[in-house]
């Protein structure tokens, strides 16, 4: 049985990691919209491999934020403008494409979430400071550290 907005006093989220709970409100106190990909496959978005943020996804889920938070919004951007116009960038996120699903499960050991979230929060620093590639290199450095735990 669907839930409707009318029974959970807003509008339900229908997939994704808050997939069956509200949609969230902004800041103005209105609902989230809708992303503007939503029911569509990721993998036909131009991005090496196209899935989403994995490990960035995976943590703010740990969080409990929408797949629109600040932080998902900023990595993904940053990775659509600043790595994919370059075959170096595109190289480098097909790489993460196909490692991250298999880091993913770390996430399960709360000590690893934290360590992911710290290095999410100083790659969004780096990215809000135009020190773009001090950016990718935490972020590469936080996946290669999650990779020895493989």
């Amino acid at each position: 049985m669907s839930k409707s907005p009318k029974d959970t006093k807003g509008p339900v989220v229908k997939s994704g990691p808050t997939r069956g709970k509200n949609r969230s409100r902004t800041k103005e106190g209105t609902w989230r919209k809708k992303r503007s990909d939503t029911g569509k496959s990721r993998s036909k978005k131009d991005s090496g491999g196209g899935k989403g943020c994995f490990l960035t996804t995976a943590a703010c889920e740990y969080q409990g934020l929408p797949d629109d938070c600040y932080e998902l919004q900023t990595l993904r951007s940053f990775r659509d403008n600043m790595l994919m116009p370059y075959p170096s960038g595109k190289a480098l996120v097909r790489e993460y494409y196909q490692i991250a699903p298999g880091l993913v499960p770390l996430l399960e050991d709360k000590s690893v979430t934290d360590f992911v979230w710290e290095q999410i929060h100083k790659t969004v620093g780096y990215i809000e400071n135009n020190r773009n590639e001090d950016a990718k290199e935490c972020y590469k450095n936080m996946v290669n550290t999650l990779k020895e735990y493989l």
